[in-house]
């Protein structure tokens, strides 16, 4: 089959998925073998191939049904297979969604790395590509569950897919592995577990049976040897009844917050330099930040400030509702070094060094260039709580030291780490670029800012982010260089 062109499109597509489903670990790729297999995995709804086709460690192909390749095969497959189960007073919305899909799963399964399977005479096809992806060194990845239920972890397999290891013994005279693999969303894993190797010895029948049980076994043991967690089945049915990987300790209580990365509560200033604490030691940079805030608000006189200001300004009304998303700001950024440090370190560190960055580079510009801004209203046209409020703010922050603009700063790097975790929902995600585009529209709205502040805040956010993410652009562009 070989490398196959794909378009720009699913590219694109393939980019946003990866950017808002989770990251999947990969555990127990030593069990491996140094040859083609074929690997045999969970459903686990649409995670199982979508961390297939992100994740999985060697060049691969994947079994897919073959309907999905095909624009008018999609509906109908795809309203059965997802939404039948469905009440069936919401029928008709989801047959309606089945052919808004068509198009975009006939792309996306045709350019993806699949492998179409049938269920009819077309049969014969799957096997030959899959044989062909063999011989090329490839591993093939199976997803064989269907409706009837095994245990708690999956449900029965198809056998016909061991077949492939009788055609493969013929042609090369090896006897192919079967490699059990389990995938967990909730853990954001995929185990991969020992191999099964196929007896050309033995009588056939017999080998398909002991195959077909040892994978369903070897999938379940590598679940419920992991810590507790939903399961999510191949039916698609509530979430709240999907069963748990297995049932709970007499003295083990669920949690109701997610388990930090670091465990803080460990923490002392003696221990400060320990690896898993060092990330700390940046958070010292707000000390100097807050000595260098009072320097230019304070010593360096409004008169000899530079004023900002550009026609796009005047265009812009005065809103004092949108303090609201000003003062917010200040949660933002608290609130994302926070959880950064609680559940992604790395990205804690990414986002202290490129606001320290950003800290740096506006300061050196406010005593170089000291500059401000005469945008803000003389007198308020309503008398309420948010004007209150942009008073409060006017009183303590003088217009000075302006350009370029840290509100900006900061929330396009908190925008630029956020995108970049992978342990964050895609739901956390969208809020804060949301939230982030109308805290940019607040500092016009309240007259904090010119628009010259925002375009001076450019430059300095590319510099912050070249220096402070120079690990993650290096590891795009070395996977760039491997494709």
């Amino acid at each position: 089959m070989g490398e196959k062109k794909t378009s720009m499109l699913y590219r694109i597509i393939r980019f946003f998925v990866w950017l808002f489903t989770p990251r999947f670990q990969v555990e127990g790729r030593e069990r491996l073998p140094d040859e083609p297999v074929i690997i045999v995995a969970n459903h686990s709804q649409m995670y199982g191939p979508i961390a297939c086709e992100l994740y999985e460690p060697r060049p691969r192909y994947t079994w897919c049904i073959g309907e999905m390749f095909t624009l008018k095969e999609v509906p109908g497959y795809a309203f059965h297979d997802f939404w039948s189960y469905k009440p069936k007073r919401v029928h008709w919305f989801y047959k309606i969604v089945s052919y808004l899909i068509a198009p975009l799963s006939v792309l996306i399964f045709n350019n993806a790395s699949t492998i179409p399977v049938y269920h009819d005479a077309r049969l014969i096809t799957t096997f030959r590509k899959t044989m062909q992806g063999l011989d090329e060194g490839r591993d093939v990845v199976i997803f064989p569950e269907h409706y009837q239920e095994h245990n708690h972890i999956v449900y029965d397999f198809q056998d016909r897919f061991i077949d492939i290891a009788r055609m493969y013994y013929r042609r090369t005279g090896k006897a192919l592995c079967f490699v059990p693999m389990y995938i967990a969303p909730h853990l954001k894993k995929m185990i991969i577990g020992d191999p099964i190797r196929f007896d050309p010895e033995q009588p056939f029948s017999a080998e398909r049976t002991r195959i077909c049980e040892g994978l369903m076994q070897a999938i379940t043991n590598l679940a419920e040897a992991q810590p507790r967690h939903r399961v999510i089945p191949y039916r698609n049915i509530r979430k709240r009844d999907y069963p748990f990987s297995r049932p709970a300790a007499p003295n083990e209580k669920p949690r109701r917050f997610r388990q930090p990365v670091v465990d803080y509560r460990e923490f002392r200033l003696s221990r400060l330099n320990e690896p898993r604490f060092s990330h700390l030691k940046l958070l010292g940079g707000w000390l100097v930040y807050f000595a260098m805030y009072f320097i230019t608000e304070n010593l360096i006189p409004a008169r000899e400030c530079h004023v900002m200001h550009c026609w796009v300004d005047d265009l812009i009304p005065f809103c004092e509702y949108f303090v609201v998303f000003y003062t917010g700001w200040f949660f933002l950024v608290a609130g994302s070094l926070l959880w950064f440090m609680l559940y992604d370190v790395e990205a804690f560190k990414g986002l202290q060094k490129y606001i320290m960055i950003t800290q740096a580079i506006a300061m050196l510009v406010y005593i170089l260039y000291p500059s401000r801004q005469d945008l803000r209203p003389e007198v308020f046209a309503h008398d309420n709580i948010f004007t209150w409020a942009v008073g409060f703010i006017y009183a303590f922050d003088t217009p000075t030291g302006v350009c370029p603009s840290l509100h900006v700063g900061y929330s396009l790097g908190i925008v630029s780490a956020w995108l970049k975790t992978r342990e964050a929902k895609p739901g956390a995600k969208v809020f804060v670029v949301v939230f982030v585009v109308l805290v940019i529209l607040s500092i016009h709205f309240i007259k904090q800012h010119s628009f010259l502040d925002v375009l001076a805040a450019i430059p300095m956010c590319f510099i912050a982010e070249v220096v402070a993410f120079q690990p993650y652009w290096h590891n795009k562009y070395l996977k760039h260089l491997h494709i």
